[in-house]
């Protein structure tokens, strides 16, 4: 009887050996164990949503579907701001969010905010893969609990009208121009001369209908996308701004995954996002020549020279606050 209790006592013993190694390699886990949770502002034609789907289906198919990746697209979440909220009380644990806006938590993210900082999309990708990235990111984490997994590179920013062509820094005089609401893109509007509005993403293609605005500025792809051809005749290539927009997670969700699990949400987060950066760019001319065929004018007669000069105090008046650690990378 005694060795019976014996053997009994020790079987017991090792049932939360078993049952706790087994859960540390993942044996344990069932299809939609950790649900993902993914809000984006824009419509599934967009490069970016795209992309968020790209991500879904490689990290499902990574993980067996252990994680069940939810994109909730076309702002049915809110927009950019809302998305920071969520991150943070949890309610979702990942989105699209727009560098202008992480700016609100951080200076440092007005980098992205200044005009003709950037040449390019390669440069700003080599600066970022160069250390930016980490370091805003680990700012990111510091002061919000927010991990930066991917960067979503669009083509340059250039203004859309139903007003008339920019060719010049005089032609922005008296413009009600839709903007984000960052500091230095009201400032950029104002020392060329023109009204900016700040309109939520969603609001946007409302206010270029009724008029609350005469123009916006964004990638030529998010125009395609959001149909705002349908409401403006003119895209002049200003490029002014190349802000890119980030795929970020609440840490809190990151950290509870098993590290392997983590490694492969964040490792699909990067390629998703030079994904949306190749479809940006690859489909450039094709998107211009989609506005063309809409009926929109492209204006490629652009003296950019003339609204550097009216810009350049910008760089002076931002320096302090954002860094000029930071600035110097893009201008190496």
């Amino acid at each position: 009887m005694k060795k019976l209790i014996l053997m009994m006592v020790l079987f017991a013993m090792t049932i939360p050996v078993f049952s706790e190694g087994a859960q540390d390699s993942g044996t344990e886990a069932k299809k939609g164990e950790y649900v993902l949770k993914m809000a984006t502002p824009s419509n599934p034609a967009d490069n970016n949503v795209k992309a968020f789907y790209f991500f879904e289906k490689n990290v499902e198919d990574a993980t067996n579907g252990i994680i069940d990746v939810q994109v909730f697209d076309s702002g049915q979440l809110g927009d950019h701001a809302d998305y920071i909220a969520g991150l943070q009380i949890g309610s979702i644990q990942g989105a699209e969010i727009n560098t202008s806006f992480l700016s609100s938590i951080d200076p440092a993210f007005m980098i992205f905010d200044l005009p003709y900082i950037v040449e390019g999309m390669d440069h700003e990708r080599a600066v970022l893969d160069a250390g930016l990235d980490e370091t805003l990111s680990a700012i990111l984490e510091k002061k919000a609990n927010i991990t930066i997994g991917g960067w979503m590179i669009r083509s340059p920013r250039s203004v859309y009208s139903s007003r008339g062509p920019i060719n010049t820094a005089d032609d922005f005089k008296g413009l009600k121009i839709r903007v984000m609401d960052s500091p230095i893109m009201i400032r950029t509007m104002e020392l060329l001369e023109a009204t900016p509005v700040p309109v939520a993403a969603s609001e946007r293609y409302m206010a270029l209908q009724t008029k609350v605005v005469d123009a916006a500025e964004n990638s030529p792809a998010i125009v395609v996308a959001q149909k705002e051809f349908e409401v403006t005749q003119y895209l002049s290539l200003t490029e002014h701004f190349c802000t890119p927009n980030t795929i970020v997670f609440d840490k809190n969700f990151l950290d509870s995954l098993p590290a392997e699990l983590k490694t492969i949400v964040l490792d699909e987060a990067a390629k998703a996002g030079l994904y949306a950066q190749d479809l940006d760019q690859e489909g450039l001319m094709e998107t211009l020549a989609t506005l063309e065929s809409a009926g929109m004018t492209i204006v490629s007669d652009v003296d950019k020279a003339s609204f550097k000069k009216k810009l350049q105090p910008l760089y002076n008046d931002y320096s302090d606050q954002i860094g000029s650690d930071i600035i110097a990378a893009f201008l190496k």
